[in-house]
């Protein structure tokens, strides 16, 4: 935990930012998908790659969800 670094900017064709935020949060608690990957000691054990998959889900969820009107997050066949 406490480490940082770059990861590439993804740029949608941006239409809105209504719902960009709540669509991170949600892949956030998406993406580990296992029943006890949110607890602490789950969190303290991921690695920078996967901190960096995760991440990089949440941002390209929010990027779809910004090139389209209103708050409409992808569904999850949408995302890589």
């Amino acid at each position: 935990m406490g480490a940082e670094g770059p990861l590439p900017p993804l740029l949608p064709r941006l239409v809105g930012t209504i719902g960009a935020g709540d669509t991170v949060n949600a892949a956030l608690l998406h993406r580990p998908a296992a029943p006890d990957a949110l607890s602490e000691p789950a969190l303290e054990a991921l690695g920078e790659d996967r901190w960096r998959d995760v991440l990089g889900y949440a941002a390209g969820a929010a990027a779809v969800t910004c090139s389209r009107t209103g708050a409409e997050p992808p569904y999850e066949d949408e995302l890589p």
